[in-house]
């Protein structure tokens, strides 16, 4: 339905010898220019319902809706993107500690890529979701996930913990320690090209939308597409051995060596 403006609809209902005519204008300008201020008014009060509904209204009231709704936005989201996450605040909220929820906040905001995300339970139970907004389950019997049987046995009884995978496009890489090509300087992230803000983000998106009864060991930026695949039979090469608890670990001649993947980069969360 179109709004006729009170510009629009003067010349309907002034009188006469008011009306614009030729060579006899001032009046009507008069009320004319009154209009105008209520055309104003009228479009001040409308934007202002409107900017409470995301995605109607104007744009720049999504970051105070976003706060109020506790939705965090995305360095490279759209306002079309952002505003239709933030009509469905409430699905959200009601699926909070679902491992969709988790994964969808994290995708978006890694927007505009949607990358894969995954997350794997210490158990064995996958979680994937597509770029394409798929959500694929999968148990791995035994357990193909063992992070730290050996340098950690202690932590073998706790069931609650899980791990986060994202994979490309993410942030780019930074090189690799002593290579000469990494940086680390004010708000940098060493090994990864993204500021540190960006990942304080996701660490603080990870703890809003987990369950409360678990709790995430580890975020990981992997490079390699096909890696961490959930149907890895158990001890498979690239797969957590029992002793990624730590970062390195014994060559068997006295020596140490990296005890995971130099394709991905890990965040304690």
């Amino acid at each position: 339905m179109t709004r006729l403006s009170f510009r629009e609809t003067l010349r309907r209902y002034v009188p006469p010898w008011l009306s614009d005519r030729p060579g006899r204008t001032v009046g009507f300008r008069v009320l004319y220019a009154i209009a105008s201020v209520l055309d104003a008014g009228a479009e001040v009060l409308v934007q202002g319902l409107q900017a409470r509904f995301p995605g109607l209204g104007t744009p720049t009231a999504l970051p105070y809706i976003g706060r109020d709704r506790r939705i965090v936005r995305g360095p490279a989201e759209s306002d079309a993107a952002y505003g239709a996450r933030l009509v469905r605040w409430l699905d959200y909220w009601r699926a909070a500690g679902n491992a969709y929820v988790l994964a969808l906040a994290l995708q978006s905001f890694l927007y505009p890529g949607h990358p894969r995300i995954r997350i794997v339970t210490r158990s064995g139970v996958w979680y994937t979701l597509e770029p394409s907004g798929e959500l694929l389950w999968h148990r791995a019997e035994p357990s193909n996930w063992d992070w730290d049987s050996l340098t950690h046995p202690e932590r073998a009884g706790n069931w609650s913990e899980f791990w986060v995978i994202a994979y490309p496009p993410h942030y780019p890489s930074d090189g690799n320690w002593g290579d000469g090509t990494s940086t680390w300087g004010p708000g940098d992230t060493f090994g990864v090209r993204t500021a540190t803000s960006n990942i304080a983000a996701i660490k603080s998106i990870i703890q809003q939308w987990k369950g409360t009864h678990t709790s995430c060991a580890m975020f990981i930026l992997a490079y390699d597409p096909s890696s961490f695949d959930p149907a890895s039979p158990p001890g498979a090469p690239g797969m957590p051995d029992g002793r990624w608890g730590h970062w390195s670990k014994d060559d068997g001649a006295g020596g140490r060596v990296k005890s995971r993947r130099e394709d991905a980069r890990y965040v304690e969360v």
